[in-house]
C-alpha cells in the first residue's frame, strides 16, 4: 500500500494544463507568439498598456502583443517567432491563442526542450506541455536549455569545428552531432572525446 507522501508526489506528476485567459496569461507564463502583420491591429484600441510601453489586445481565442522588447517580460518568458520586417521603430506585432500560454516554472525545473529546423537552421526552446513535443528531445531547466542553444547555433552556423573530424557529409554530421545533444544527456565535450576515439 503506497503511503500518503507517495501519493501526494503521483498526483503532483500528473501535468495539468492550466486555463488562460485576459484575467491571468501575464502570471507568470511562457508562450511562443507568432509574428503578424500591424494590419491585424489597425481598428483596433489597446486594451491594456503596461508601463514599458507595450500595448495588448484581446480577443476571444488570444492576445495580441505590440512590444519594443521580447524575452523576459516581468515573470513570463514570452518569445517571438517573426519573419515579419519591424513596421515601426522597433515595435513588433505577437500573437497567441489563450491556449498557446504555459505556466513559467522556476528555472531549476527541467520544463523545455530544444526545437530544431534543420532546413532551415533555426534552433528554439519550448515547453514541456506542448502538444507537438515527441517525448524524445530531453527536458532541462531553462538556463541550460539557453545554454546548449548556443552551442547548436555554433555548430549550425560554423565549419571550423569540424576540421579535426572524418565524415563523408557535413550537413549529416552535423546533424547527427546536434541531435545527440538534444536527444541525450551526452555533452559537446562527451560527444568530442567520443568522435576523437574513432
Amino acid at each position: 500500500m503506497p503511503s500518503q507522501k507517495t501519493e501526494i508526489l503521483e498526483h503532483r506528476s500528473i501535468s495539468t494544463v492550466k486555463k488562460y485567459d485576459k484575467t491571468n496569461f501575464f502570471k507568470h507564463t511562457y508562450c511562443v507568439f507568432k509574428g503578424v502583420s500591424l494590419k491585424e491591429i489597425s481598428r483596433r484600441k489597446p486594451h491594456y498598456r503596461s508601463e514599458s510601453g507595450s500595448s495588448y489586445y484581446y480577443t476571444k481565442k488570444g492576445v495580441y502583443r505590440l512590444s519594443n522588447h521580447w524575452g523576459r517580460a516581468a515573470k513570463c518568458n514570452w518569445r517571438l517567432i517573426s519573419e515579419i520586417p519591424v513596421e515601426i521603430d522597433d515595435l513588433r506585432l505577437g500573437y497567441a491563442d489563450w491556449t498557446d500560454f504555459r505556466e513559467n516554472v522556476s528555472e531549476d525545473i527541467d520544463a523545455y526542450y530544444v526545437s530544431i529546423d534543420f532546413d532551415k537552421k533555426i534552433v528554439t526552446y519550448k515547453h514541456k506541455d506542448n502538444p507537438d513535443y515527441d517525448q524524445k528531445a530531453v527536458l532541462r531547466p531553462v538556463n541550460t536549455t539557453r545554454k546548449l542553444i548556443k552551442q547548436i547555433k555554433n555548430l549550425l552556423e560554423t565549419h571550423k569545428w569540424a576540421k579535426y573530424y572524418e565524415y563523408d557529409d557535413l550537413d549529416k554530421f552535423r546533424e547527427e552531432i546536434i541531435l545527440e545533444l538534444i536527444n541525450t544527456d551526452n555533452s559537446l565535450n562527451d560527444i568530442r572525446r567520443e568522435l576523437a576515439e574513432y
